[in-house]
């Protein structure tokens, strides 16, 4: 195979614990060490993170705007290859990463301008983010998208989180890049833009990273707040849907305090909420049966809290940014890369 000079961006900020992980993974993949560069974009980290990045042959910019959007930017804006790789800092390349996203890069239609694969989870991480990450990849947990579902099989997709994807830079270019007002979901917003365009985006089973999972309960739910809430800002931004269950939540909590409200009055409601509620309990059970097989561990019943607590979090997020004025106007201000 042909192997056209690739620049891989990593966006990080205060990843002191995983940034060296990450980076010796980059510089052990097999493919030609002179035909990828490694860009390394802090975002003004207060721990040791630049520190350890200075010992390796790695370029470092720092990013004062600090967020992950912006790191982006900046990583493509002074990238020399043509194709642009992203990771994240707590992430861990497969070997054959690159070498993968490339041939099927080769190998697509022209109109496939980004190439990706899973988001797969470390077996040594806390209990906590095992359960998260594998209560994720269930069809409950994320809506059957890209971003969690790890599917086995070749397809095409609507979206890849920039965890683990490849881009033509000219295509990220020509819709002017990331859009930097985005705090989350920043990688979902500019491949809806990619898609308006009529290009396509291909999920590659093969092309692996591990990505660790951290956090508490309390921090996963305000996690879990913001992304509906910039959901529901890309949704304000573009007029329409970018994912077809992001309101669902939303919709579901209405609809129960409305029956709840109803139901003081009347018994009718009252037997449909039971109802409801019972069986969104059994689609739970089911979901927390199957983390533990994944798991191995009695701990997957863990899900039984975190599915719900992911829906109320995110329905609540979605209605509280969907019911106030926009923080994104429509007009894009993208940096120019």
């Amino acid at each position: 195979m042909e192997y056209p000079f690739v620049s891989i961006v990593v966006g990080i900020r205060n990843e002191e614990k995983f940034i060296e992980e990450c980076i010796e993974s980059l510089l052990n993949l097999d493919y030609p060490r002179d035909s990828y560069e490694i860009i390394i974009v802090d975002g003004m980290s207060t721990d040791k993170t630049r520190d350890i990045v200075r010992r390796y042959p790695v370029k470092l910019l720092l990013n004062e705007r600090k967020n992950v959007a912006a790191a982006r930017n900046l990583g493509v804006k002074n990238a020399k290859g043509e194709l642009v790789a992203f990771t994240d800092g707590d992430c861990k390349v497969d070997p054959q990463w690159l070498k993968t996203l490339v041939h099927e890069m080769q190998e697509a239609p022209d109109d496939v301008v980004c190439v990706g694969g899973p988001n797969l989870i470390f077996d040594t991480d806390p209990v906590f983010g095992r359960v998260v990450g594998y209560a994720q990849e269930s069809f409950l947990g994320s809506g059957g998208s890209a971003q969690s579902k790890n599917s086995t099989k070749k397809h095409y997709v609507s979206s890849l989180p920039n965890c683990n994807a490849m881009y033509k830079k000219s295509a990220i270019q020509e819709v002017g890049g990331f859009d930097e007002r985005f705090v989350v979901g920043q990688d979902g917003d500019l491949n809806y833009r990619i898609n308006k365009k009529g290009y396509r985006f291909l999920y590659i089973p093969e092309a692996r990273v591990l990505h660790h999972r951290r956090g508490t309960l309390k921090s996963f739910s305000i996690r879990m707040f913001k992304y509906g809430m910039w959901m529901a800002e890309i949704f304000k931004k573009h007029g329409e849907f970018v994912r077809w269950y992001a309101f669902l939540p939303s919709i579901a909590i209405l609809f129960a305090v409305t029956l709840l409200i109803a139901s003081i009055k009347y018994y009718t409601p009252s037997l449909i909420l039971f109802t409801l509620m019972a069986i969104y309990f059994i689609l739970v059970l089911i979901t927390s049966m199957q983390v533990t097989y994944k798991m191995k561990s009695k701990y997957g019943l863990f899900a039984l809290l975190i599915i719900p607590v992911q829906h109320i979090a995110y329905g609540l997020g979605f209605l509280y940014s969907f019911t106030n004025p926009p923080l994104v106007s429509k007009t894009c201000s993208c940096s120019d890369i």
